[in-house]
């Protein structure tokens, strides 16, 4: 992790302010997240559940999201915008489960 990753999402002064001890930080948060262990323990509650149980909790989850970003400033919601987003087909396919489990 390094500050040119950080300054995709922080504005410059809070990305060059971190300090070696604060990316490893970073870093092992990565590294615990994107753990097998951790995904597993995390999906472990979903491996029963129907598509439309998981599609209600993806929009339930999306719901919370859209709450968060309506209350940045309009600064910070433009540098998240142009971070990497879904392809254009994925997105397509997730907007017809939708309409389907309505």
């Amino acid at each position: 992790m390094t500050p040119v990753f950080t300054r995709r999402c922080y504005p410059d002064p809070v990305a060059d302010a971190y300090t070696p001890e604060q990316l490893a930080m970073l870093a092992r948060q990565i590294a615990y997240f994107s753990s097998d262990e951790h995904i597993y323990r995390e999906v472990e509650p979903w491996l029963d559940a129907t598509p439309e149980q998981r599609l209600a909790e993806v929009a339930a989850m999306c719901a919370v999201a859209s709450e968060f970003l309506e209350r940045l400033d309009d600064a910070t919601a433009a540098r998240l915008r142009e971070l990497d987003r879904l392809p254009d087909d994925t997105i397509a396919i997730l907007m017809e489960l939708r309409r389907a489990c309505r």
